[in-house]
C-alpha cells in the first residue's frame, strides 16, 4: 500500500474496522436467516398475548404476591361476586365465565363448574422434555369446549404464561389428536425489556387427556 502524503495510517484503527466487519457479517447473516424462518412458517393459528389484558394486574407487587398468584382456586363465579374479563367473554360457556376476580377474597379464580383448581405454567421457563401439570377441565365430553379452543382460552387467561414483561406472539404448528390425547404445539417469541428491549424464542406443547381432563405443558 503506498502512504498517503502528509498521513500517517493508523494499524491499530485498521484493525479494529477489519474486526467489526469479520464479527458482524454472521450476525446479520443470522438475523436474516431467523427472519426468513418465521415469515416461511405455516400457522394454524397465531395468537398475541399483552400484558394489557393480564388477569393478575396491580397483583405482583411483591415475590409472595406472585407465588400466591400460581395458585388458582375454583368458585362459583356470577356477576354479584366476581369480576370478569372483557377479552374473555367470549369463552363463556351457557353464559357462564371460566375466569374472574372474587371480590371478597381480592383472588383469580377458575369456574368450579368446569375445571379443578389450577397451577400457573410458565412456558418461557419449561426445560425441553420438562412437563408441567396445570389442573383438570371436567367436562371430558368436549361438548361444551373443542380442547383447541380450550387450549386457547388458557393462553388468553393467562393460565399458561408466555412472556416475561411485555407481550408473545405464538404461532400453533401442528396438533396432535390420538389415543384420547390432545397436543397443540406452539413455537413463536416473547419480547421483555431490562437494560435493553429484547425477543426470546418459545417453544412448548399443551396437552389434554381426553379421559381424565388432565392439562399439562411441556417444553421442547
Amino acid at each position: 500500500m503506498m502512504p498517503i502524503p502528509g498521513k500517517k495510517i493508523n494499524h491499530i484503527s485498521v484493525c479494529l474496522i477489519f474486526l467489526i466487519i469479520v464479527f458482524a457479517f454472521p450476525v446479520a447473516a443470522a438475523s436474516s436467516r431467523t427472519t426468513e424462518v418465521k415469515n416461511d412458517m405455516k400457522c394454524i393459528d397465531i395468537i398475541k398475548i399483552s400484558r394489557d389484558d393480564h388477569p393478575w394486574k396491580g397483583m405482583t407487587q411483591s415475590s409472595r404476591q406472585e407465588e400466591i398468584n400460581k395458585h388458582i382456586p375454583t368458585a362459583e363465579i356470577n356477576k354479584e361476586t366476581c369480576e370478569v374479563f372483557q377479552h374473555l367473554l367470549s369463552y363463556q360457556i351457557q353464559s357462564e365465565d371460566l375466569l374472574g376476580k372474587d371480590r371478597r377474597t381480592n383472588k383469580i379464580v377458575i369456574n368450579n363448574r368446569y375445571f379443578s383448581a389450577l397451577e400457573k405454567a410458565d412456558a418461557t421457563r419449561i426445560p425441553p422434555g420438562v412437563v408441567k401439570k396445570v389442573g383438570r377441565f371436567l367436562d371430558t365430553s368436549f361438548i361444551s369446549i373443542s380442547p383447541r379452543r380450550l387450549v386457547r382460552f388458557l393462553l388468553d387467561a393467562q393460565i399458561i404464561t408466555t412472556y416475561w414483561h411485555l407481550e408473545s406472539e405464538l404461532c400453533l404448528i401442528g396438533e396432535k389428536d390420538e389415543n384420547n390425547n390432545y397436543t397443540a404445539i406452539f413455537t413463536g417469541v416473547h419480547r421483555y425489556c431490562t437494560n435493553r428491549c429484547e425477543a426470546e424464542p418459545l417453544n412448548f406443547t399443551v396437552s389434554i387427556d381426553r379421559n381424565t381432563g388432565e392439562i399439562s405443558v411441556t417444553g421442547y
